[in-house]
């Protein structure tokens, strides 16, 4: 039955008033009850239970009361009834126009609550925008997604007006159960069961009695009477997810419920998506930190130049992978005459990889820097870290090899690394070092030291599984057959030429797909010596340049590419990779020369070398001043050749000598020690 709000008494108590001025009589309203809802004169005195009885509820009636007659007309419309209007004392004549009246006062009534329910539905639609507001501001981000969601439930249920909401999640790794309520349904609720149930169905389901509600949820306790669920549908993240609403206050869920429902689960599941892909990148984020750390500590492991070593020449580098590996490499140097190189890799990726690297790096350096022989290094290095490797489920390959350039040796032991390769320039052959013993961290059953021999133009290549095993987009390995062919072809080129002949064609094999393991190279080639015929004459001179440099080893690369820069600018240098060993022996001469210098003659104090650079038609002449400590060369013994009876001192000048046609040393008088380096064309 409808009610008479203020605004419907209002409009009565009006027409009251009209109908008073109009006809001269009292004008009364009854309600569908029978109560009186308004009148002008208080003065009468009616009982209206007695006369309500008699009224008809769909056309005018004449009642008499107490020697009055009352007209009495309904207030209906054919589908709503709101009570009657009733004259007091009316004429016959009066009918028509109390009817008209009745009729325009139901007009307003039904109008009034078609505006009031415009209302009603215009404040709910708003709440529902507010509501899907207030649930949209929490997509952006949550760092507590339970919480986020308990708080959502609670809105929902402010607005929908239930007594309990859920929200159940499974991840991997985990199943939650989240609820806006009272909790005394909970754990019936917190149940896989009825997830399962909304996932095989795949749509919302709206259920206003017990019977529907027991066919989506059979375990359905006893409180539970209406219900209305939805699975959510979160996209590209493996998780299932669903939001229901249970018992509605006084009333049915109605489709517009539904619709509600359907927009809200949309933002749960994006607010959802939003935190496990904000947490995946944070997982992401701090992976990429670890693999940047883990890069930085592979990379300040390398060393930071080549060793500066007679006798021979070499060219290294490590090419870095999408996932940082553990390869390394090191150089030791004895003296002036022999070099120990060590190339390893340790299994593994990120951080745990770059540590054992580090690690096993500073372990092999201290064990070569004793002298011993490799097999033995390897040997020591396994005893030390065989337990730990063992706990870390890891192993570390590497290859130690000392070269002794000026007895023409090679002696290396392997520990189940990638064979190295020997290339021969006497029969241009190619030999595998392969292994002698297994990977580090594996009990140890390995060969003595193996030694070899070694000819000027030789050729070296050390290198780690990241070269043959680069795959291309097909997955096919580069393989060592493709590495040897490229080694054959390039072998009689400089170690930088082989070095990036190589890089060059594991890129091309690669094309665009990323290498998951470094890749290190490392070559060194024996320098030839060359039989030089001194012409008698060397020619006229071309050009001379000046140079001054401070006496500190920082400065001896600057020093080294300015002299050969000049020197590669003579006109008759010979072509291809005559002038290449040219250029290498001068290079040398250089270093020992200036190293002498700053070492001996500042003693490693300030000081300045000062010099000239004589370009003639057949040859080169260079002159180094310094200020430093004078010496007599003549008291430089030569070094004896005998690997286990070495000599300390002598080898720097005695490779000079070896490799330039003429040395001499004077004491200037104002420029202070000079020394006078000559270095002739190859006559053909």
């Amino acid at each position: 039955m409808p009610k008479l709000n203020s605004t419907k008494l209002n409009l009565l108590h009006e027409f009251a008033q009209q109908w008073r001025q109009i006809s001269g009589s009292d004008l009364f309203a009854l309600s569908q009850a029978g109560e009186l809802l308004t009148h002008i004169n208080g003065a009468h005195q009616i009982t209206w239970p007695e006369i309500f009885p008699q009224l008809s509820p769909d056309k005018p009636t004449v009642v008499t009361y107490v020697n009055q007659k009352l007209l009495a007309v309904p207030l209906f419309d054919g589908q709503q009834a709101f009570g009657y209007l009733l004259a007091l004392n009316a004429a016959e004549k009066d009918v028509p126009l109390l009817s008209w009246g009745a009729k325009t006062l139901v007009a307003r009534f039904v109008e009034e609550e078609a505006l009031q329910g415009m209302t009603d539905e215009l404040i709910g639609a708003w709440d529902q925008l507010e509501l899907i507001y207030r649930v949209t501001q929490n997509l952006a981000f949550t760092s507590n997604l339970l919480a986020a969601l308990k708080s959502i439930l609670q809105e929902i249920q402010q607005v929908v007006n239930t007594e309990d909401s859920f929200i159940l999640l499974r991840r991997p790794d985990a199943f939650d159960c989240v609820t806006g309520g009272t909790h005394r349904i909970e754990p019936q609720l917190c149940r896989e069961s009825l997830l399962e149930n909304l996932i095989w169905a795949n749509h919302l389901v709206l259920c206003n009695d017990m019977t529907a509600c027991r066919q989506i949820w059979p375990e359905a306790p006893a409180p539970v009477e209406t219900l209305l669920v939805t699975p959510l549908l979160i996209t590209d993240e493996d998780c299932q997810a669903a939001l229901g609403l249970i018992n509605k206050t006084n009333k049915n869920f109605t489709a517009g419920d539904a619709k509600l429902l359907a927009a809200l689960a949309q933002q749960v599941a994006s607010i959802i998506k939003n935190f496990l892909v904000h947490q995946r990148l944070i997982v992401e984020e701090r992976l990429s930190r670890e693999l940047e750390i883990a890069a930085e500590i592979q990379e300040s492991l390398l060393p930071t130049q080549l060793p500066q070593l007679s006798g021979l020449t070499m060219a290294v580098v490590s090419i870095p992978a999408s996932e940082v590996g553990g390869d390394f490499y090191d150089f030791i140097t004895v003296g002036d005459r022999q070099l120990t190189v060590i190339i390893g890799d340790v299994a593994g990726k990120g951080i745990p990889a770059a540590m054992l690297t580090s690690v096993t790096r500073t372990i092999l350096r201290v064990e070569a820097i004793r002298g011993d022989l490799p097999h033995t290094i390897i040997h020591q290095a396994n005893n030390v870290l065989y337990h730990d490797l063992g706990r870390a489920d890891s192993f570390v390959t590497a290859f130690v090899a000392t070269i002794d350039p000026f007895a023409g040796t090679l002696s290396y032991a392997s520990a189940g690394h990638t064979p190295a390769l020997l290339w021969r320039a006497e029969t241009q052959t190619i030999d595998q070092l392969k292994a002698t013993s297994p990977p580090i961290g594996i009990f140890y059953r390995g060969e003595s030291t193996r030694s070899i021999a070694l000819k000027p133009g030789d050729t070296l290549l050390f290198y780690t599984d990241g070269i043959t095993e680069a795959q291309a987009p097909d997955g096919e390995f580069f393989g060592l057959d493709r590495l040897i062919q490229l080694v054959e072809i390039n072998a009689q080129e400089s170690p930088e030429t082989l070095q990036q002949q190589i890089q060059t064609a594991i890129a091309q094999f690669r094309q665009d797909s990323l290498s998951r393991d470094d890749a290190t190279l490392l070559v060194v080639k024996m320098l030839p010596q060359l039989a030089t015929i001194i012409p008698k004459t060397a020619g006229a001179v071309i050009r001379t340049v000046d140079f001054k440099y401070p006496a500190d080893t920082r400065y001896l690369t600057e020093i080294s590419q300015e002299i050969t820069h000049t020197c590669r600018q003579l006109p008759t240098l010979p072509s291809g990779s005559a002038a290449n060993d040219f250029i290498y022996l001068i290079e040398l001469a250089i270093s020992e020369i200036c190293t002498n210098i700053i070492q001996h003659a500042y003693a490693n104090q300030k000081g300045e070398i000062t010099g000239r650079i004589t370009l003639l038609q057949q040859a080169v002449y260079l002159d180094f001043y310094d200020t430093g400590a004078s010496f007599d060369p003549a008291t430089i013994p030569e070094p004896g050749i005998n690997p286990h009876q070495l000599i300390e001192g002598g080898y720097g000048l005695r490779i000079v000598r070896q490799i330039m046609d003429v040395v001499t040393y004077d004491r200037h008088p104002e420029r202070g020690n000079h020394w006078h380096l000559e270095k002739y064309i190859q006559s053909t």
